[in-house]
């Protein structure tokens, strides 16, 4: 047990952890341009009548293969449990693929002898389109304008959203 714990790098819990170590700091800016260059959300006046869904920075280190640390990741996650059914969405959208067609397509592989090559997707959730009206506040530590005034309306789905 006490090797386990050697490899696992401590991840902050929250914002104000984060910010005191560059390499978080790294890690958001990445996921902030990101965020942007894929324009999944847009920055306006606060609406009277719209409820507003909370986010939440998560901070996790990836390691390689041989346990060594190969990158530091934030992501920018909404609170989806705050949602209503019915009110802030209608049906629940989740991009995971099924164990079954994982098997279908490693069995096919296996007998024609095609290679596998594995890579990892980082704006996956960003191709589900929003049509409804959901907003959410600004990430904390990139604000534009003001907290109280301004929110961000989602054009794109963000990890956590149903």
């Amino acid at each position: 047990m006490a090797l386990m714990t050697e490899l696992i790098e401590i991840e902050p819990y929250s914002l104000e952890e984060a910010v005191e170590q560059p390499v978080w700091v790294d890690a958001m800016v990445e996921e902030y341009k990101s965020i942007m260059k894929n324009s999944v959300s847009k920055v306006v006046p606060r609406p009277a009548d719209k409820s507003v869904v909370g986010l939440r920075w998560i901070f996790k280190v990836k390691n390689a293969a041989d346990k060594s640390i190969e990158k530091y990741k934030s992501n920018f996650v909404a609170k989806g449990f705050s949602q209503v059914k019915g009110i802030d969405y209608e049906e629940i959208f989740s991009p995971i693929a099924r164990y079954s067609s994982i098997k279908s397509i490693l069995a096919l592989v296996m007998q024609t002898s095609w290679k596998i090559h594995q890579m990892d997707v980082k704006t996956s959730f960003f191709n589900g389109v929003i049509e409804d009206e959901v907003y959410i506040k600004q990430p904390e530590g990139f604000e534009t304008f003001d907290q109280e005034s301004h929110l961000c309306r989602l054009r794109q789905a963000l990890y956590g959203l149903k």
